[in-house]
């Protein structure tokens, strides 16, 4: 009998699969900081072809999604599956001569996003995250309203690596640079055989269909921690910048490879340093 499937576990179906095929459709609320770090520390972080911004522009995110996908109407129908966190970090530069991101650190808190993630290229790692819901009636929450503080913050291994703040100030018609900029992505996936990367490419995804709401600017507090798993030091803040409050969508059809990179990671039986 022939096992079917876009991801493992693969099944008679198909149906068992962790993951199934592009489109992927997103709704969502972010929270964003744009901030500068270090700009000598964060450049080590770009893979080769990636030119990071010369004043070390990042930007801190996290987002409350909603998602769904045309090949899985489990994700629409169950809040379980579409439904999840992620904070990440962004660092901004150039690409092929052409404005650029790239997302060095994320954290998710949904099995499907992960490796949702990990297929296009995002680093994902599995954290507990938690984000300002706001509110429409009542006084229970902040409201999306002058004088708000939203806050999202992500804990790992019993750490708060990442925790921002957006005091909202006023709605505007600007949008922060992580929604206007593609990502490159390393897609890197080790082979078994321990004699190089099975896959090892730098990747961009098609987005499609982009909507924007209603989009707030505030200030801003920020702040990262460092572990011995977690090298963020390179990425703490050095000045904080404009916040934001959005809501957004899009979809994910597909991606473009763009090549394979001359620098490889270490090739070390297990992948381990």
């Amino acid at each position: 009998m022939t096992l079917a499937g876009w991801t493992l576990p693969l099944s008679p179906t198909g149906r068992s699969s962790t993951v199934t095929a592009p489109p992927w459709h997103y709704s969502g609320f972010m929270l964003a900081v744009d901030y500068t770090a270090d700009p000598e520390a964060i450049a080590a972080f770009a893979p080769e072809g990636f030119t990071p911004a010369g004043d070390g522009a990042c930007t801190a995110v996290a987002c409350d999604w909603a998602s769904a996908a045309d090949t899985d109407p489990r994700l629409l129908a169950d809040p379980e599956l579409g439904q999840y966190h992620e904070a990440f970090i962004v660092l901004h530069g150039s690409f092929a001569g052409a404005p650029a991101a790239r997302v060095p650190f994320i954290w998710v808190d949904s099995e499907i996003s992960l490796l949702r993630g990990l297929i296009q290229g995002f680093p994902k790692q599995l954290a507990a995250i938690h984000m300002t819901r706001p509110v429409t009636v009542g006084h229970g929450g902040w409201h999306l309203q002058a004088g708000s503080a939203l806050r999202a913050h992500a804990t790992s291994r019993g750490t708060r690596l990442i925790d921002l703040t957006v005091h909202l100030v006023e709605p505007t018609t600007g949008l922060p640079r992580a929604v206007l900029e593609p990502f490159v992505h390393t897609r890197l996936w080790p082979t078994i055989a321990a004699s190089g990367p099975g896959v090892h490419e730098l990747t961009t995804a098609t987005i499609t269909d982009p909507h924007i709401g209603t989009v707030w600017r505030g200030d801003s507090r920020l702040s990262l921690c460092t572990t011995d798993a977690h090298e963020l030091g390179a990425f703490a803040p050095v000045e904080t910048g404009t916040a934001w409050a959005l809501q957004l969508g899009f979809s994910v059809t597909g991606g473009t490879i763009h090549e394979r990179p001359d620098e490889r990671p270490d090739e070390r039986p297990g992948g381990q340093p």
